[in-house]
């Protein structure tokens, strides 16, 4: 907001406040969050007569000179630098939270044998086998604590529509098209730090193309607290498929499971 317009919400307050002796008026300047964004978090603070309103990077207050000191810090507490946050969302058929977790865990130092005492590092390692129907995909996107971002990758795919249909004159007519049909995977979220936990409200999606333009898509959307640099399950999706077939020599029954996992880590960055 400009001056102007800073001084007439001032005016303002004046105006709609009864004549109090004990009651003063102060503009704070905040650096490094959005006024907007403290401004409700001193509500709590506030005694009935109190008032703060957000102005740019100002926060207009009007409150007792015995609570404007109590006001000021708290202020000066939340108006704190914000973090850059490295969010990664793993979306796929083979690997669970618990076993990334212990990958990541698995790099210890141990006491060497040698006279000196000195310490030797040993590397954990994780072996895993794929077929060629396992499905993976990471997406990682940096961005302010606060602040909703989101990461998107998608493909186009042609897809032929072939129609037959009675021209009326004996034989059947064909007439093809293609279509293009998009699909995408992704998230959108929004990260809000607290000390070595953060708070998410994140939504993932996929999608992939499937045989005779079939779509094969998921999505979760979720509020969770989750630990700095930790691997959090947000959900899976299990499938089961049976199928028989029966001849004159044998009877083939096949059955089978597929599971896909929504994982999400969050690290804090410089």
């Amino acid at each position: 907001m400009n001056k102007q317009l800073s001084l007439a919400i001032i005016s303002l307050i004046i105006g709609n406040t009864p004549c109090r002796a004990e009651m003063i008026l102060e503009v704070i300047q905040v650096n490094n969050r959005p006024a907007a964004e403290i401004q409700p978090l001193l509500q709590p603070l506030l005694d009935a007569n109190d008032q703060v309103i957000a102005d740019g990077s100002n926060l207009i207050v009007k409150t007792s000179l015995e609570r404007l000191a109590e006001i000021k810090s708290l202020i000066s507490s939340l108006d704190s630098r914000q973090h850059n946050l490295l969010i990664t969302v793993l979306q796929n058929s083979q690997t669970s939270a618990d076993e990334l977790n212990a990958a990541a865990r698995a790099r210890v130092n141990i006491p060497a044998n040698d006279a000196s005492k000195t310490t030797a590092a040993i590397s954990g390692h994780v072996y895993q086998t794929q077929d060629k129907t396992t499905r993976a995909n990471t997406q990682t996107i940096r961005t302010l604590e606060g602040n909703a971002a989101v990461i998107k990758i998608g493909n186009s795919t042609p897809v032929q529509n072939v129609q037959i249909y009675n021209s009326g004159y004996g034989y059947p007519t064909v007439s093809s098209n293609t279509e293009f049909i998009d699909t995408s995977t992704g998230f959108a979220v929004v990260p809000r730090l607290t000390g070595d936990q953060v708070t998410l409200e994140v939504s993932p999606w996929s999608e992939r193309m499937g045989s005779r333009g079939v779509i094969h898509s998921q999505a979760a959307q979720s509020s969770l607290r989750v630990n700095l640099g930790e691997w959090v399950e947000l959900g899976g999706i299990t499938e089961n498929s049976s199928q028989s077939n029966s001849g004159r020599s044998a009877n083939i029954r096949q059955t089978g499971t597929s599971q896909m996992h929504i994982l999400i880590k969050v690290e804090k960055v410089n």
